[in-house]
């Protein structure tokens, strides 16, 4: 990330020379309708305007360095990502093949309590939004056509 902000601060930077250069441009032109000397004048709008043209292609470079550093940490987190969800689902698999046929254990946290393994029974009643037991506390449905429980 330290790449990435050095890489911006860099554009911010030549985005001011750049800005600085046409402003000095701009001076030069104002300066030959003045009648000061001409092919001077010219020279120097033209040296400024290649070092315009050198800055935009650096900054054409930078942005690109930028935009390949942040799709290096993009497929990173990707992959993270996809790590993390293949554990997560290797988590699930296990814990589903040691469910008990009546009920399953579900970890709660209630306020102050630390997780604790809870069994519950498949009779018991679901609840309208989780579709699952009452782990603790739980909040009424403002619904009144719903059929199960709140």
């Amino acid at each position: 990330m330290i790449d990435i902000t050095r890489k911006l601060k860099l554009l911010k930077h030549l985005d001011e020379r750049s800005a600085a250069l046409l402003e000095k441009i701009e001076a030069s032109l104002s300066k030959s309708d003045k009648g000061d000397s001409r092919p001077a004048i010219l020279k120097s709008i033209k040296d400024d305007q290649q070092s315009c043209l050198e800055i935009a292609q650096e900054k054409i470079s930078t942005a690109q360095q930028t935009y390949d550093l942040l799709d290096l940490h993009i497929r990173r987190l990707d992959q993270d990502l996809k790590k993390f969800e293949e554990e997560r689902k290797l988590g699930k698999d296990k814990a589903n093949k040691g469910k008990k046929q009546t009920g399953d254990k579900r970890k709660s946290t209630d306020a102050g309590l630390n997780e604790i393994d809870m069994e519950y029974d498949d009779t018991e009643p679901k609840y309208c939004f989780c579709n699952q037991v009452s782990f603790g506390n739980m909040v009424a449905c403002e619904n009144p056509d719903v059929s199960v429980m709140y």
